[in-house]
């Protein structure tokens, strides 16, 4: 009895210790996220992988509006990839390549019907690895008081439930 008793408190410690490194490796990108974000950098990247939502249809029908897509930092890009890049605006555009001449890079939307103003490529801050479409809908709800307010309940239910289940357990193995 004295061992299931310390085998179900090394099982709480392991699963207590991996939720919250969990807990804290989130609560540090959404803090590296934000601190960048309030710095000025539209597309704070961790390890080169950065994520935006697709907000028009510029891009239709290989990039459906609410997608959320994931981009990577390449060392060099070619004519025809899709690439998110920092517009003349401070907007972020992703838009297929056209023509790459010397320092400037040219693209345009697959639904539009004229190229993009020139720019740096130094402004390039990734290629398309990744699209999930309707994914991003939901990531930007998620960022509304109402989907951060439901983040919140569903994360302390399940501390709440799993919590429960983990003493019920542990009092019926010292009652057996």
């Amino acid at each position: 009895m004295m061992q299931k008793n310390k085998n179900l408190h090394i099982i709480r410690k392991i699963t207590t210790g991996f939720f919250t490194t969990i807990f804290l490796l989130i609560v540090c990108l959404l803090g590296y996220t934000t601190i960048a974000r309030v710095s000025g950098n539209p597309l704070p990247t961790v390890f080169g992988w950065g994520s935006v939502v697709v907000l028009s249809g510029s891009m239709e029908p290989e990039l459906p509006v609410g997608s959320l897509l994931i981009i990577h930092k390449e060392d060099s890009y070619k004519v025809g990839e899709i690439i998110t890049y920092e517009d003349e605006y401070g907007n972020l555009v992703t838009h297929r390549l056209v023509s790459l001449e010397n320092d400037k890079a040219i693209t345009k939307g697959d639904a539009n019907n004229t190229e993009d103003i020139p720019f740096s490529i130094s402004k390039i801050y990734g290629k398309v690895k990744v699209v999930m479409p309707s994914v991003g809908g939901i990531i930007l709800w998620l960022k509304t008081p109402l989907g951060i307010c439901t983040i919140l309940l569903i994360g302390g239910l399940l501390i709440i439930i799993s919590s429960y289940f983990i003493r019920k357990v542990g009092k019926k193995h010292v009652q057996t």
